[in-house]
């Protein structure tokens, strides 16, 4: 599949295992759920994107995210020092329907970029750099054995969201903060990546589990798991030992939303997903503009239990270092 929406205007929803080249996005004929057409501007500004980048290895953990929500858009920049316990953190938000910030809708050819108040986050293709006062990223990714998940699913009456996981992805760099610089290789270290676009909800919410990790036999690790986004007849849940995907259905997060350093349990009903996360440290925000809003709280720390893959292997996970998060949005 070249185009998520054809010359008739309909969406493809499902799961791809072929690469969507382009989200052609305008070619959607966006109308209210009573019918009113919007007009082709509402397009683009009803449109959001985003993109999330992480990492995580022994010693540091790193997220870094471009945000596209038009009337609110974002980006963020931060290292989870593992041993002190510290996160170095830069977030940076611009004005609506700034030049500043740009995701091009081609999931398959990895292009965005935020410059602004001392940020400037640039991934393009396998590159993934980013600079600050305090925090550097000089990263390339290996792409070439991965098995991205690729779902697009209807969200609310009208809407439609499309999104593409990718963990683990094998990697070489840098990272440097607060006056040192470490390297980021593979296998001690793995990244993520989570490419998402569509015509959301108006008001939704989402907890989210991922790993990128290596077992302690060598084989590479990831694991992408989600609810109240991404179910309507389709989810995005899946692990990936040594590169084979395990999909799995929906899933079940059980938490103290007064004490986000309490436990997690979370598990699935077909049995494959059975873990326990303990955070160590948080980023949050909780940011209020009248149009749109956004609350949330990504955990970072370390994922205990097992996973059952398609093949009937039970997965031990111990303390394998990941990331959950619950989040509340209006855009």
């Amino acid at each position: 599949m070249q185009r998520l929406i054809n010359d008739a205007g309909r969406v493809a929803f499902g799961v791809f295992d072929s690469p969507v080249d382009e989200i052609n996005y305008k070619d959607y004929p966006l109308t209210s759920p009573m019918g009113f057409k919007w007009p082709g501007l509402f397009n683009g500004l009803k449109f959001n994107q985003f993109v999330f980048f992480g990492l995580t290895g022994p010693d540091v953990m790193v997220g870094l995210a471009v945000v596209d929500l038009k009337f609110l858009s974002n980006a963020f920049l931060y290292v989870y020092d593992r041993k002190q316990g510290l996160v170095v953190e830069v977030n940076k938000t611009i004005v609506p329907i700034s030049r500043k910030i740009f995701i091009t809708p081609t999931p398959e050819n990895l292009s965005c970029g935020f410059s602004f108040g001392g940020l400037d986050a640039s991934m393009q293709g396998n590159k993934i750099s980013a600079a600050s006062k305090n925090i550097e990223l000089d990263i390339t990714m290996d792409l070439q054995k991965t098995t991205p998940l690729r779902v697009c699913t209807r969200a609310g009456y009208k809407g439609w969201t499309f999104t593409r996981k990718t963990s683990p992805i094998r990697l070489t760099g840098t990272v440097a903060y607060n006056g040192q610089r470490i390297d980021v290789s593979s296998p001690a270290h793995m990244g993520l990546m989570d490419w998402t676009a569509g015509f959301m909800r108006r008001e939704t919410f989402w907890n989210w589990a991922a790993i990128a990790a290596t077992l302690p036999d060598g084989r590479p690790l990831g694991l992408n798991l989600s609810c109240g986004v991404n179910e309507t007849s389709f989810t995005e849940n899946a692990f990936w030992v040594d590169g084979r995907m395990t999909k799995v259905s929906t899933v079940l997060f059980e938490f103290d939303p007064e004490n986000f350093y309490a436990p997690w349990t979370i598990t699935s009903p077909d049995g494959k997903i059975n873990l326990i996360f303990k955070a160590g440290q948080h980023r949050a925000e909780n940011i209020n503009a009248g149009v749109v809003a956004t609350k949330f709280n990504q955990m970072m720390g370390v994922f205990n239990g097992t996973l059952t893959a398609e093949d009937g292997e039970v997965v031990a996970i111990t303390d394998c270092p990941g990331w959950t998060e619950d989040h509340y949005a209006k855009w």
